[in-house]
C-alpha cells in the first residue's frame, strides 16, 4: 500500500544564527533515511521543495478561478517536501514518518488513492 508522507515545517527554523548548520543536519538526516529505506527494501520516491515564497496557488470558488502568490493556506508551516513509500500498512508508514527529520513542524501521513478501475 502506498502512503504519502508530507513534510510540513516552519521554514523560519533555518534562518538566523545556526540555520545553515541545522539545514545541513536535516539534509544529512534525509540522506540517512533514504539509505535506510533502500536497505529495508521499501520502494519510495521523494523530493524537497523550494521555499513557500516561490509558490503560486490556483483557487476556485464556484467557477471563478484566481491566482495567489504563496501557499494555499495561512499557516506558519509550509509543505517542504514529501516521500511516497510502499509499505504493508499504516503502522509501517507511521514508523517511517517518525524518522523524518523535522526541526519544527510535522509529517502528515496519507494513503494514496490510486486512479483507475482498481481504485
Amino acid at each position: 500500500m502506498q502512503f504519502m508522507l508530507m513534510i510540513n515545517e516552519d521554514e523560519s527554523a533555518y534562518g538566523g544564527e545556526g540555520g545553515a548548520a541545522l539545514m545541513e543536519q536535516v539534509l544529512a538526516g534525509h540522506m540517512k533515511l533514504a539509505e535506510d529505506l533502500v536497505a529495508a527494501g521499501i520502494p519510495f520516491s521523494g523530493e524537497r521543495l523550494k521555499p513557500a515564497a516561490t509558490a503560486t496557488t490556483v483557487r476556485s470558488d464556484n467557477g471563478v478561478v484566481t491566482l495567489h502568490d504563496g501557499p494555499f493556506a495561512e499557516t506558519h508551516e509550509e509543505l517542504g517536501g514529501f516521500y511516497i513509500i510502499d509499505v504493508p500498512g499504516l503502522d509501517e508508514a507511521l514508523e517511517w514518518a517518525r524518522r523524518i527529520p523535522v526541526p519544527k513542524g510535522g509529517v502528515e501521513v496519507r494513503p494514496i488513492w490510486p486512479m483507475g478501475p482498481e481504485a
